[in-house]
Parts: structure tokens; sequence; C-alpha cells
């Protein structure tokens, strides 16, 4: 057991990657008695990242709907991670590049000293043109990363 209170960051974008590494955080949380802190970055500037982003639509419409839906997951994360047996899980969403603010400016923001990710769920090719968010944090954070790899 942990002896003292940690401040644990999963990153969660909706994948089957970021389910293990949320369910992985929460067993860490309720042993090491630490904070269970859920952190949704959306990246909005990049179109061709996962949201369904129609092009009729106006962009604060989109951004307004994507984040009422990831509030939604967010909260149902929360509510899961209570029905797991920990108390103290908060969540926040942020704006930007999720490696950036993963590895840096949340970390610093919440003197986080635990990161869980979950394994890339992207192909061999994207991940050589356009890299690994879960392999820059494990390069770039300041603190200890966990990269989620086994399965539920």
């Amino acid at each position: 057991m942990l002896e003292k209170k940690r401040q644990i960051l999963v990153a969660v974008d909706g994948s089957p990657q970021a389910q293990r590494a949320f369910v992985k955080g929460v067993q860490i949380a309720r042993q090491s008695q630490g904070q269970l802190h859920l952190l949704a970055v959306l990246d909005i500037w990049n179109r061709d990242y996962q949201y369904d982003f129609h092009h009729d639509q106006n962009r604060d419409d989109f951004t307004t709907q994507l984040v009422q839906r990831t509030e939604k997951q967010l909260q149902q994360l929360q509510a899961d991670a209570h029905d797991l047996g920990l108390a103290d899980c908060a969540y926040h969403i942020r704006f930007g590049n999720p490696r950036t603010v993963i590895a840096h400016d949340f970390v610093q923001d919440h003197q986080i000293d635990l990161i869980l990710v979950g394994a890339t769920g992207k192909g061999a090719v994207t991940r050589m043109l356009i890299g690994s968010t879960a392999n820059y944090i494990t390069r770039a954070a300041p603190c200890d990363v966990l990269v989620v790899h086994s399965a539920l």
C-alpha cells in the first residue's frame, strides 16, 4: 500500500484502452487512498480527430455539443468509480493538444504524481506520422506514468 495520498490522473477519450486505464486507476486510487482525476482533452482545432464534425454546423454549436457529450461520459465514469468503491473522483475537461495538456499543464495545476494512459489504439502508420500521445507522455511528463496494456 502506498503511504502518502496520491493525485492520480487518468486520461480518457472513450477508447477501450482508456477504459482499461480508468479501471486500473480506480484500483490504484483505492489502494493508495488517493484522489482520482479523470481528464478529457478536447482538441477541437484538429478536424481529423475522432469527433463527428459536420461542416454545416458552426463551430460554437459543435463545441457546445462536444462538451456536453464529454461531460455526460465523464459523469458516468465518476459514477462508475463511486460504484467501484472510490469516493474521491473528480472530472475535468480541457481544450488543447492532449499531449501537452496531459504531460505538462494538468500535472502542474493539480500536483499529479501518477498518470495512467491507455496504450495507443492507432495503427502503425498513424503512429509513425503523428506519433503516439502515450509515447509522448511517457517521455515528457515530470511524474510516473503507467501505460495500461492489459485487458480487463
